[in-house]
């Protein structure tokens, strides 16, 4: 019995050790998976932190800020008729509409500032400029051009100046009402169309001047452009009665937040048309 006993003994001891060889081993292997994978983590994961806790706490990002509108006050009648009044108070209103404005006096209107105003981006153009649709030729008689409307500059006249531009009637030579007046180079539809660079994409734009919407053909040049909406005059008005009037459309606009409809109503509600000429505020706008 004692034999048989030492001999079971012997075999259980043969039989278990290979199972705990194999169990130690699966178990050193476990472990060094796992090491393996912590060594890893601590290589991708170190670094970082690492990074960080030198750089100091992470400077925040700016969000971009919303680009401020723009609005352009385009004096050309300052050169005869000064209006610094009405100038101060259309900034005003602007600003309080949340514009930046930019006022661009009389020694600044040429035909080059036109041939270049759509690149300075204005959101809102307000022309306190004279214009014309009348057309008178050079020996004083009719003509047979089209009427325009054209917008005055404050360059005066030269016959050797922009000769392709007069050629293909898209600047002229224009001259005020009153006595004495110099001619003045005026440009048309067709320099608004053909030789002012870039686009006006959604651009209000007053045209406070005589007979700026007598015929559409200004109007629909800067609509073309890309402008949203084009207000003026059916015909003349004098300047005064044009300040009055041009001040309720930018309060009811710019700070009432009234469409240009609404804001062209009310104007003609509060201050009619012109007592002398009958002329009233009209607009086009896209379609």
């Amino acid at each position: 019995m004692g034999d048989l006993g030492e001999h079971e003994s012997a075999s259980r001891d043969s039989v278990s050790r290979p199972v705990i060889v194999r169990r130690v081993l699966l178990l050193v292997g476990v472990a060094a998976l796992g090491l393996l994978f912590l060594v890893g983590l601590i290589n991708l994961v170190a670094p970082r932190t690492l990074g960080r806790l030198l750089a100091g706490p992470a400077t925040p990002v700016p969000s971009p800020t919303p680009r401020q509108p723009r609005a352009a006050i385009i004096d050309q009648t300052g050169m005869s008729f000064p209006s610094p009044d009405f100038i101060t108070q259309a900034e005003a209103i602007l600003e309080q509409g949340g514009y930046a404005v930019t006022h661009h006096p009389p020694e600044e209107i040429t035909v080059n500032f036109y041939r270049t105003l759509p690149a300075d981006g204005y959101n809102f153009i307000l022309f306190q400029s004279h214009a014309t649709s009348q057309v008178v030729a050079r020996d004083g008689g009719q003509s047979d051009r089209p009427p325009g409307p054209f917008l005055f500059t404050t360059e005066e006249y030269e016959a050797q100046s922009y000769v392709s531009l007069q050629l293909t009637d898209q600047v002229r030579a224009s001259q005020l009402f009153y006595e004495d007046s110099p001619e003045l180079f005026a440009v048309g539809p067709k320099f608004v169309r053909r030789t002012m660079q870039g686009f006006f994409p959604g651009t209000i734009i007053i045209i406070g001047g005589c007979q700026s919407l007598a015929a559409p053909d200004l109007a629909q040049s800067f609509l073309d452009k890309g402008a949203s909406v084009v207000i003026g005059w059916d015909g003349m008005v004098n300047l005064s009665h044009n300040n009055e009037a041009v001040l309720v459309l930018l309060q009811e606009m710019v700070v009432n937040n009234a469409s240009p409809e609404q804001a062209v109503e009310t104007a003609m509600a509060e201050v009619g048309p012109d007592p002398q000429f009958e002329s009233a505020l009209n607009l086009m706008r896209q379609n």
